[in-house]
């Protein structure tokens, strides 16, 4: 990870851009990234690439000119530099105040910045210090008045706060009025839009018939017809190479015969084989006919293109008198193989320039399997590279990736270990990354293109775009139903809530795992949520009925959870934190509440989750003991106008009195403490990261020193316990 530095903090009002300041010099860059092409403030175009991190995200650019009228740049331009390189203003996200925005959530602020920046230069307002809360009031009516929807409505308003937010790090005369835009209401109120508290993930899943049919298609391109388009591209690479063992051939046994002659001998083996002759059908200006495959010809007589080309009429006559057809392609790669109802899938070679559609095709294939199966964002798969699939000690299968979201997203000290995460997948997936890893030596198993290496995201090593992607998916969706669908209708039955897309597959699988046996368990931990709460969100949807059967599950791990606190308790673990006496109160007495008892319905189960709940939630190298009272998370959700029903791992606080540290707790702290040391002692890093690291590492030292000293203090026994029939237990 290459990180560009000036001199100064990360955030603050002081540190403001010259002419000559990166655009990105206090982000984490791409690897590779040459720091002296990066953009400078006074550009007239920022290039951002090289602050995307995850490799299947379109490139983005700011083109000033463009964007903003030339009066107004410099303060729209200051205002979307601080954005970039300080954190989240804690008047917009104050959840997040330790954390940047991402690029692409700039970018779009600017698109809506635009139309108040021209707005604001019709009005001749040249400096946004000259804007006025009427001037302001008149904008929002100006936008309300727009034919646009409520979303885009919804946008533009919002960008106006996005630059009230950073009012305080924005010199004088860049600064909003100081009173929020349009008072305490949100933007959904002013657009009159009802906003959709559901608990449940909005994307719709894919509907069961067409997600089994596209699931068994897709493992059926993969098995039946993947390796004859395999060994087709293989071909098709060899021949363009000049390699190909007919090439090869062609140039010993014509020698120095004429290419009138060669011709002949050609068009004869075409008729003695059974195949047409090579075509292609001309560019649109050229008259869109179907004509001669020049080059095709060419590679096989050992000439040229434009050799060729002179001798049109006489293979066109040649054909004819041989009784050829002239084809649509090159129908030379194969044989086939491949079996489909008995028979082969194709009765003809594949063509040479069909066969890079059906390279695409396939590749959909296996992005549909992996996705689906393992439960991976579709950016995570589109990262995958060559060898991520590794065997387990237990003889399974794991995909080992980059997690493209979450709260361990964020680039730390030491990359390998941290962004690298293992997603367990089922035998099916096998094949499908074998298949990825066979059709080309590029290191990502979805390249932006197989063919050509030398475009712009190919060079960059970025990935496959998601749009592209999902693009894909749908061609190899119609591909299938144009050429297996029978009788009874499409072989894939379209989705009757919309297009297909990678983002659904996610929250489809979601729906099902969690509907077996163990499966929120399962789900949970295949996501890696802290809550099943957000697992059951993915799972849900509009028709939510079945959850109420779910509760047997939750109740399951809960009680499982309590036995292994309990079981840890009386071997001896020691707990420290402002909580570590509730905390063993509750797993003591949750253990005698859940010990023994027989739940035959859902309902029960959910009652004596509602009642008997002991409220602890392991998290990451810490235990919340759960309190609403006294939860520091709490108060900030409900500052931003949130529930605040249990608690929030991305915003907990280490000076929140609801929690406590177990033994595995701290030896789970320690390598990531010692890593934030690490990185705070690097004097290659510059100071701004190192004072960021050792800030990181401070608490969590604190944390771990206190909880070794209890440890010794209490000399391996834990406080006596008084349970509710009033006996002392240990």
């Amino acid at each position: 990870m290459t990180t560009v530095s000036t001199s100064g903090p990360v955030a603050g009002a002081a540190l403001l851009p010259g002419p000559d300041t990166l655009v990105l010099a206090h982000r984490p860059l791409r690897d590779s990234t040459d720091t002296a092409a990066l953009s400078r403030f006074g550009d007239p175009v920022w290039y951002l690439v090289p602050g995307l991190l995850d490799d299947q995200l379109c490139p983005v650019s700011e083109n000033w000119p463009r964007l903003i009228p030339a009066v107004l740049q410099e303060g729209f331009k200051t205002c979307a530099w601080i954005a970039l390189n300080t954190n989240w203003p804690a008047q917009l996200q104050p959840g997040l105040i330790d954390e940047q925005p991402e690029v692409l959530t700039v970018h779009k602020w600017l698109m809506s910045m635009s139309v108040f920046a021209t707005w604001l230069d019709c009005r001749d307002v040249t400096r946004l210090c000259d804007v006025s809360s009427r001037d302001l009031g008149l904008y929002k009516n100006h936008v309300l008045d727009l034919t646009n929807s409520a979303v885009e409505k919804r946008r533009l308003l919002h960008a106006v706060r996005v630059v009230w937010g950073y009012r305080d790090s924005l010199p004088e005369e860049h600064r909003l009025p100081r009173r929020r835009p349009w008072g305490a209401a949100s933007t959904d109120d002013l657009v009159g839009v009802k906003q959709d508290r559901s608990p449940y993930n909005k994307t719709p899943r894919i509907a069961p018939a067409t997600m089994e049919a596209l699931l068994a298609w897709a493992l059926r391109t993969i098995e039946d017809f993947g390796p004859d388009i395999r060994n087709a591209a293989h071909e098709a690479r060899l021949l363009l190479d000049g390699q190909h063992p007919a090439t090869l051939t062609a140039r010993t046994t014509f020698g120095r015969s004429s290419l009138n002659q060669r011709l002949g001998r050609y068009v004869s083996e075409l008729r003695r084989t059974g195949r047409g002759l090579p075509g292609t059908r001309r560019r649109e200006r050229h008259g869109g006919q179907l004509g001669v495959d020049h080059e095709h010809v060419a590679r096989m007589v050992a000439s040229s293109g434009p050799k060729v080309k002179k001798y049109d009429s006489l293979l066109l006559s040649m054909a004819e008198e041989h009784e050829l057809e002239l084809e649509n392609d090159a129908y030379f790669l194969g044989p086939i193989t491949g079996i489909f109802q008995g028979a082969p899938w194709r009765d003809r070679p594949i063509g040479m320039r069909e066969v890079n559609q059906l390279v695409r095709h396939l590749t959909a294939a296996c992005f549909v399997v992996i996705c689906y199966l393992s439960g991976m964002r579709s950016g995570e798969v589109l990262q995958l590279r060559r060898g991520c699939l590794r065997e387990d000690e237990h003889g399974g299968f794991v995909l080992v990736g980059r997690r493209s979201k979450g709260s361990d997203h964020e680039p730390a000290p030491d990359r390998e270990e941290t962004e690298e995460r293992p997603w367990a997948v089922v035998r099916a997936v096998v094949p499908a990354v074998q298949m990825l890893e066979s059709l080309s030596d590029a290191e990502l198993l979805f390249p932006p293109s197989r063919q050509r290496t030398t475009t712009v995201r190919s060079r960059r090593k970025q990935s496959k775009p998601s749009g592209t992607m999902n693009d894909d998916v749908r061609e190899c969706m119609d591909w299938v139903n144009a050429r297996f669908s029978g009788p009874e209708g499409p072989a894939i039955p379209p989705d009757p809530t919309k297009d297909v897309h990678a983002a659904r597959f996610r929250r489809t699988l979601a729906y099902f795992v969690v509907r077996r046996s163990g499966g929120l368990a399962a789900a949970q931990a295949q996501y890696g949520h802290v809550r099943a709460k957000v697992t059951l969100g993915y799972a849900g949807d509009a028709d939510t009925s079945w959850l109420e059967d779910l509760a047997v599950e939750e109740l399951e791990m809960v009680s499982e959870q309590v036995d292994e606190d309990l079981r840890a308790l009386d071997e001896g673990e020691h707990v420290s934190g402002p909580s570590a006496q509730e905390y063993r109160r509750r797993v003591r007495k949750a253990a005698v509440v859940f010990t023994g008892r027989v739940v035959n319905q859902a309902d029960n189960a959910q009652r004596l989750l509602t009642s008997k709940h002991p409220d602890i939630h392991h998290g990451l190298g810490m235990t919340c003991v759960w309190r609403h009272e006294t939860a520091a998370c709490r108060e900030e959700r409900e500052a931003a106008g949130l529930e605040a029903n249990g608690p929030d791992e991305q915003l907990c606080r280490t000076t929140c009195t609801n929690l406590v540290y177990t033994d595995r707790d701290i030896e789970s702290k320690k390598p990531e403490c010692a890593r934030w040391e690490a990185a705070a002692a690097d004097r290659l890093s510059p100071k701004p990261l190192r004072d960021r690291a050792a800030a990181k590492a401070a608490p969590m030292r604190a944390v771990i020193a206190e909880h070794e000293q209890g440890r010794r203090a209490s000399g391996g026994e834990e406080p006596m316990e008084v349970q509710a029939d009033g006996a002392e237990t240990t």
